[in-house]
């Protein structure tokens, strides 16, 4: 009987060792994301990233039969820290430092013409940061996309 006891106070004691928390904070550290907000609409992403003489981090979607898409350009070793977006063009004295964004409604795409991009976290596996920045299109028509938050695969 005494045996008995111990088996029983020993599963109950893994039972409890077993058993996890409930953490309810809602962010997983290994979760991928793209998320920002444009004229009061929340967009959230499964971000993809491209790498070649640039990185690009981007996410797209359609809603409603309308194609939405945003696309981060950055050197391909980002440093941590503030950088601003321009809506200058890629060129051989630039590439290491040019920071780049634009936001894709349907048929119209607005380039970012200012904007901070801030690179929180570069290590061997993710990229991960924050961005806000305006847009403007073909006609001078302008977007404020804000809140931006990203975590992609590096």
């Amino acid at each position: 009987m005494k045996k008995l006891s111990y088996l029983l106070l020993l599963f109950f004691s893994l039972s409890l060792v077993s058993c996890s928390s409930d953490d309810s904070s809602g962010t997983n550290e290994e979760e991928l994301y793209l998320r920002f907000t444009v004229d009061g609409t929340n967009y959230n992403f499964d971000p993809e990233t491209i790498t070649s003489l640039s990185r690009l981090i981007e996410g797209n979607q359609e809603n409603n039969s309308i194609f939405t898409r945003i696309s981060l350009w950055m050197p391909v070793t980002p440093v941590v820290g503030s950088h601003s977006i321009t809506d200058d063009l890629p060129n051989d004295d630039n590439i290491d430092t040019l920071y780049n964004a634009d936001f894709w409604l349907g048929d119209v795409t607005y380039t970012a013409t200012t904007g901070t991009f801030e690179v929180t976290e570069f290590n061997n596996e993710y990229i991960k940061g924050t961005f806000s920045f305006t847009g403007e299109d073909e006609n001078g028509n302008t977007k404020t996309i804000s809140n931006g938050t990203f975590r992609a695969y590096r």
